[in-house]
Parts: C-alpha cells; structure tokens; sequence
C-alpha cells in the first residue's frame, strides 16, 4: 500500500486540506455556540454522524448544506470559510469561571442548563438511587461522591434519560450559576 503524499503550497510547505480547514472551522464556532455535537445536531435537525464527519474534514458538503449550516451556525456563509478568524473574541481570564464537571461518551457534560424543565431541580443517580437538587453546586458535590457519576438529561438539550460518566474535564462558564 503506498504512502498518501501531502499536498504542498509554492513554497514547498505541506497544506491543510480544505475539507478538514473547513471542518476545524465548523467545529469552533459550535464550541462557541456553547453546544455539543449532539445537542447542536437535535436542535439543528442534522444527523449528529454527519456533523462529526464534517468537523473531521471527511465530507464534502453540497452548497445548500453549507447555507444551511450557516444559518443553524447564527453566521454568514463566508465565515465558514475564513480559516484565520477567531469565533470568539478573547476575554480576559477573571471574566470566567472554570469547573471541573463529568463528560459523557458523547462529549456533553454535566451543566447548569441540565435543569429539570418542570421542577426545576437536578436529576442525579440511576432510578433506583435518583435524587434530586435545586442548586447546581450541591448536585455537582454529589456527582464527585458517585462511581461512575449519573445524571439525567433533559430532552432540550439532546437525547432525553440518564447519562454516565466517562471522564472529568473542565467547562468554562460566564459566572457560577445561582
């Protein structure tokens, strides 16, 4: 099997492919929209496959798809395509908070806007043991006792039931939530 040869620009210099320029760009500016690929997906009426496909640079999108795209990005169809822009203005480090929270298989965490649309409330734990928190930081404190840590999503927000954890990473927010 022979070796792919990297494409190189005038001066030698190997490139990025379109595809995947296009894909990287994709993929930060719904990082910027506060959404995982899934939430993003349902919300957006996209097959969340499709949507990874795109953000790896392993699909060429036909042009409706890319106005499409767009439109559900909140940008104009040229922002997609410019590679050297950054989709969110830097702030500085005091203006935002960062909170060691679970991540699910899919990418999506644990976050404030997880609460229960009619209660109000946080939903932890498996049917058997589920409770439930009016204040995001008591349900985060019982999370971090869990082994693995459960979580129930709500429906808005992606596939609805409960989610497990695969990991603790960080997740940035504007402030503590209430």
């Amino acid at each position: 099997m022979a070796l792919k040869e990297s494409k190189t620009d005038i001066l030698g210099m190997a490139t990025v492919p379109l595809s995947l320029q296009f894909g990287l760009r994709v993929r930060e500016l719904r990082l910027a929209s506060g959404l995982s690929q899934e939430a993003f997906a349902n919300k957006h009426g996209f097959a969340r496959s499709y949507l990874s496909k795109i953000e790896r640079g392993k699909s060429n999108l036909a042009l409706d798809a890319i106005v499409r795209l767009a439109d559900a990005l909140g940008v104009e169809v040229i922002a997609l395509f410019d590679f050297s822009a950054k989709s969110v203005p830097e702030e500085p480090a005091s203006a935002k908070v960062r909170i060691k929270v679970p991540y699910s298989a899919d990418g999506s965490c644990f976050h404030p806007d997880l609460r229960q649309p009619r209660a109000g409330t946080y939903a932890v734990g498996n049917k058997k043991n589920r409770r439930t928190f009016a204040d995001f930081g008591e349900a985060l404190a019982y999370l971090k006792t869990m082994k693995p840590a459960q979580w129930w999503r709500p429906p808005a927000t992606g596939k609805a039931g409960l989610v497990t954890a695969v990991k603790w990473d960080w997740l940035v927010l504007e402030e503590l939530p209430p």
